[in-house]
C-alpha cells in the first residue's frame, strides 16, 4: 500500500535516479518499507525519460552518475512543463561549496547528505511532501545575480524553494559539523580500540605461537609414536615369521637333543662308578641340554603368549654364575683374542650366599644375555666382573636382597639411552641388534617379582644388577631334596614308532634299560601293520609314537590303535608337547602327550599313568 499525499489524497510515486545497483536497492528498500511506491533509473537520462512517462510524485537523483549528473536532471525536470511542479531532492557528499550554488541554480527542492541515515532521509522526504502544495501555490519566482568565488551565477526560483534549499543545506552542514566531530570522537575511541586490539593481537598471536609450538611438538610426537609403532608393526610382522619358522625348527632340534638327553639322564642315574670329572662332564651336559630345550620352549613367545605354568625352586646363584661363565668362555675369551683383544673376567662370590627362588635356566639365560651386551660394550677390551651381594634392607621392614651384577669398563651409555634400553626394539647396536634382549631381561626379572638396575656413565662402564628377595624360609616343598627315582614296576611290550632313527634307538635302549621290551617301527605304515600283526598271538601293553612322520602321521597311527584295541594306552611323542598341550590340543585316540626332550622320570610317570588309566575302575 502506497503512502498518500496529505493534500491530494494521490499515491506517492518516487522515482529513483542512482547508477549504483547496491545504494539504488538500498533506497528502494527503505521507501517501500514506508508505502511508498518506488521506480528506478541508472542514470539522468533514463530517469528523465521515466520521469516524463510516469509523472512521479517526487523524484530522489544521486549528483554524480553517467550521461547526465543530478544538476541537469533536475534542470530539464525545471524546465518541462509537465514536471516543472515535481519536487527534486540530491543526494550529494555536499564536499565542494558550488554544490549550494549549483542546486541553487538548477531549483532544487533539497538535499541529503551522504551518507544519510534512514531516519534522516524519510524526514527530507516528508518536509518536502508537505510544503510542496505551499511552494506550488506561491507561483512567486525570483532572478537573483549571486558573485561567489570570483564568477556570477544568476538564480531564478521561488522563495520558498530558496529558503528550502538553504534550509537542507544548513542541516547538512550542521549534520556534517556533527559527524565531523563524531567522526573525531569516532577516531579518538578508534585509536584507543585499536590499540586495545593490538595489545589483544599480540596477546593471541603469542598465545597462538605457544599453541602452535606445543601442537607442532604434540605432532612430532605423535609422528615419532606412529614412526614406532610402523617400526614395531614391522618387527612384529618378521617376529610372527620367525616365530612360525622357530616352531619347525623347535620340533628339529628337540629331535635332535632328545637321544642326548635321555643318554645322559640315563649314565648319571645307572653309572655310580662314574669318575668325578665325567660326572661334572655329564652335568654340564645336561644343564646345557636343559638350557637349549628352555630356549626352544621359548622361541614361541615371539608370537604366543607365555603359559602360566612356571614353577620356582631354590637356585644358588654362585653356582649358577660360575656355570655361566664356563657357558660363556668363548665369547668373552676366545672370539675377543681373534681380533686382538683382551676381556678378561673377574668373579666376586660372596660367601654363604643364600637361596632364592626362581626358574634357574631362565635366570642363567638372563646372566649370558648380560654378559654378551658387555662384551659388546667393550670393543677394545677391559674388565668383565661378576659379582653376588647380599645387601642391607634400604626400606626398613623390609629383608634383605641378594644382589646379582655384571659389570664392565666399556663405553657406558648416555641419560636417554640409559632411560630408554628396556624398551622392546630399542638397539644401539644397528643392524646386528634387534632391541629384544634387555626387554627380555626385564620381563624375566618382572616374572620373579625382582628388581632390575642400570648404573652407567659415558666412557666409564656400566653396571647391571639383578636384585632378588631373599626369602624368609625355603618351603618344605621347595628345599626338599630331589624325588626318588620313578621306576615302572611291570615290565611292558612297548611298540616305539618314529621316523628318525638316532632318536628311535635312544627310546629302546632307555626303555630296555629299565627291563621293558620293545619293539621299533621306522614309520607310521609299519607301526600299524606290527601292531596289527602282534595282536592275534603277543599283543603290546602300550603304543609310543612320534607326531610328525611322512606318509601316516602320530594321530592315524593313534586311531589305527584304538580300532583295533581300544584299550590299549597311546603316548604321542612330539617335539610340539608343550605348545599342544598349553593349547589344549590333545589328538583324539592319545591317552598322554610326552614333550621331547623327555627326562627319564617324565617318561616313566607317563608309562605309570597310561597303565592306570587302562585298568578297570576297581582295579586302580
Amino acid at each position: 500500500m502506497s503512502s498518500l499525499q496529505p493534500s491530494s489524497g494521490r499515491p506517492v510515486e518516487i522515482l529513483i535516479a542512482e547508477d549504483s545497483p547496491t545504494q539504488a536497492q538500498r533506497l528502494r528498500h527503505v521507501l517501500e518499507k514506508q508505502g511508498y511506491g518506488v521506480h528506478h533509473a541508472a542514470n539522468g537520462r533514463l530517469a528523465f525519460e521515466a520521469a516524463v512517462y510516469l509523472r512521479p510524485t517526487m523524484i530522489i537523483s544521486d549528483v554524480v552518475m553517467p550521461e547526465m549528473d543530478g544538476y541537469e536532471l533536475c534542470r530539464r525536470v525545471k524546465s518541462e512543463q509537465t514536471l516543472g511542479n515535481t519536487p527534486v531532492i540530491l543526494v550529494t557528499t555536499l564536499s565542494d561549496p558550488l554544490d549550494v550554488i549549483r542546486g541553487l541554480e538548477c531549483r532544487a527542492d533539497n538535499f541529503v547528505l551522504k551518507p544519510y541515515e534512514e531516519s534522516h532521509l524519510l524526514s527530507h522526504i516528508q518536509f518536502v511532501l508537505a510544503n510542496h502544495p505551499v511552494q506550488h501555490a506561491e507561483q512567486v519566482e525570483t532572478e537573483v545575480e549571486i558573485f561567489f568565488n570570483g564568477r556570477k551565477h544568476l538564480i531564478t526560483s521561488g522563495r520558498l524553494q530558496v529558503l528550502n534549499l538553504l534550509l537542507s543545506t544548513y542541516q547538512a552542514a550542521m549534520q556534517r559539523n556533527r559527524e565531523l566531530g563524531q567522526t573525531q570522537d569516532t577516531l579518538r575511541r578508534a585509536n584507543f580500540e585499536l590499540q586495545q586490539l593490538t595489545q589483544e593481537l599480540e596477546d593471541r598471536v603469542f598465545q597462538r605461537t605457544v599453541e602452535l609450538e606445543r601442537k607442532n611438538e604434540e605432532l612430532r610426537q605423535a609422528y615419532d609414536d606412529l614412526r614406532k609403532t610402523q617400526e614395531a608393526a614391522l618387527q612384529q610382522e618378521r617376529l610372527s615369521a620367525l616365530g612360525q619358522m622357530a616352531s619347525g625348527i623347535a620340533h628339529d632340534i628337540n629331535n635332535a637333543i632328545s637321544p642326548v638327553a635321555m643318554y645322559t639322564e640315563s649314565l648319571l642315574e645307572s653309572e655310580p662308578n662314574l669318575s668325578t670329572r665325567a660326572r661334572s662332564y655329564l652335568e654340564t651336559t645336561q644343564r646345557a641340554i636343559q638350557d637349549v630345550a628352555a630356549t626352544v620352549g621359548r622361541m614361541r613367545e615371539f608370537y604366543r603368549q607365555r603359559g602360566t605354568e612356571v614353577v620356582f625352586a631354590p637356585v644358588n646363584m654362585n653356582d649358577l654364575a660360575r656355570q655361566v661363565v664356563d657357558l660363556t668362555r668363548a665369547r668373552w675369551s676366545d672370539m675377543p683374542q681373534q681380533r686382538g683383544v683382551v676381556v678378561k673376567m673377574r668373579t666376586e662370590l660372596a660367601s654363604d650366599l643364600p637361596a632364592v627362588l626362581g626358574v634357574e635356566s631362565e635366570i642363567r639365560e638372563t646372566l649370558t644375555n648380560l654378559i654378551f651386551n658387555a662384551v659388546d660394550a667393550m670393543p677394545e677390551g677391559g674388565m668383565l666382573t661378576l659379582r653376588t651381594i647380599v645387601a642391607a634392607p634400604v626400606v626398613s621392614g623390609t629383608g634383605e636382597r641378594l644382589h646379582l651384577e655384571v659389570t664392565d669398563t666399556g663405553l657406558g651409555m648416555d641419560e636417554e639411552t640409559r632411560h630408554r634400553c628396556l624398551e622392546p626394539f630399542f638397539t644401539t647396536k644397528g643392524e646386528r641388534g634387534t632391541g629384544l634382549g634387555l626387554a627380555m631381561v626385564y620381563g624375566m626379572m618382572r616374572r620373579h617379582s625382582a628388581e632390575l638396575e642400570i648404573e652407567s656413565e659415558l666412557g666409564l662402564g656400566t653396571t647391571m644388577r639383578l636384585s632378588f628377595a631373599i626369602p624368609a624360609s625355603i618351603s618344605a616343598d621347595a628345599a626338599k631334596s630331589p624325588a626318588p627315582a620313578v621306576v615302572v614296576s611291570e615290565k611292558l611290550r612297548i611298540l616305539v614308532v618314529d621316523d628318525d632313527p638316532v632318536l628311535l634307538t635312544s627310546l629302546r635302549d632307555i626303555l630296555e634299560s629299565d627291563g621293558h621290551a620293545v619293539i621299533a617301527a621306522n614309520s607310521g605304515r609299519a607301526g600299524m601293520e606290527t601292531f596289527s600283526a602282534a595282536q592275534s598271538h603277543e599283543p603290546f601293553a602300550l603304543v609310543i609314537t612320534d607326531l610328525g612322520m611322512p606318509d601316516i602321521d602320530g594321530r592315524k597311527v593313534a586311531a589305527a590303535v584304538k580300532n583295533t584295541s581300544p584299550g590299549t594306552p597311546v603316548i604321542l611323542f612330539t617335539g610340539w608337547g608343550q605348545r599342544m598341550m598349553a593349547d589344549g590340543d590333545i589328538p583324539p585316540h592319545v591317552d598322554r602327550i610326552l614333550s621331547k626332550p623327555p627326562k627319564l622320570r617324565e617318561l616313566r610317570e607317563a608309562l605309570i599313568f597310561c597303565l592306570e588309566s587302562a585298568k578297570p575302575v576297581e582295579q586302580r
